[in-house]
């Protein structure tokens, strides 16, 4: 009899080791959470808390534009992304969302219960301000969208924020734009004497983010 106590305990230790603790605002903070501008649900993320750890999706137009506090230029139909890993950090959640492109960086979140139905995000990388989550039921569908709009327009942009519209080849979110060195002006040395021209220089402030 002793033996098969000892037994069963040896089977269930190793598991209940293994298994994330849940804390009262990591129970919380398991649910669906939409970033809502202007009245509408620009993006949705639903988190889960595993054994492992926490996963979720990621629930976002098809494309848009956006400067970190604006969005505009959306299309549909949504897509929706599975997270590739997470973690807890205390109180935090992060979750990470592989780019399938070659050489690019994962999109990376973290989320921390602010209130019963608000939560902050924090875009990892970016630089940008933490963003004001809501909850929202399970399944929301994103939008209303109006043609045209940008979401949000009443808030404050980042300095030197870039327009609302992505280039034909724009960087990868995230990433800051480019500043060109001026042109040489009329009295050029001859070419012997010319200096090495300057590398190109980010501009300072928050980065630009284009929806993919």
């Amino acid at each position: 009899m002793i033996a098969r106590l000892v037994l069963a305990l040896l089977l269930v230790l190793p598991v209940a080791a293994s298994a994330q603790p849940r804390t009262f605002a990591s129970t919380f903070l398991e649910g669906s959470w939409g970033l809502r501008l202007d009245g509408s649900i620009i993006m949705r993320w639903d988190l889960e808390l595993t054994e492992n750890g926490w996963t979720g999706t990621w629930v976002k137009p098809g494309s848009f534009a956006s400067d970190g506090v604006r969005f505009g230029s959306i299309t549909m139909p949504s897509v929706e992304r599975k997270a590739d890993r997470g973690q807890a950090l205390g109180d935090w959640a992060e979750i990470t969302f592989d780019d399938p492109r070659p050489n690019e960086e994962p999109d990376q979140f973290r989320f921390h219960l602010t209130g019963a139905d608000r939560a902050e995000m924090i875009y990892v990388g970016t630089g940008l301000p933490p963003f004001t989550l809501e909850r929202v039921a399970a399944g929301a569908l994103l939008g209303p969208f109006e043609q045209g709009k940008v979401y949000g327009a009443g808030r404050t942009a980042p300095a030197a924020a870039p327009a609302l519209s992505p280039p034909p080849q724009g960087p990868r979110v995230g990433a800051p734009p480019v500043a060109r060195p001026p042109a040489p002006g009329p009295a050029t040395p001859p070419p012997a004497q010319q200096p090495p021209p300057p590398d190109d220089e980010p501009v300072q402030g928050p980065p630009a983010m284009i929806g993919r």
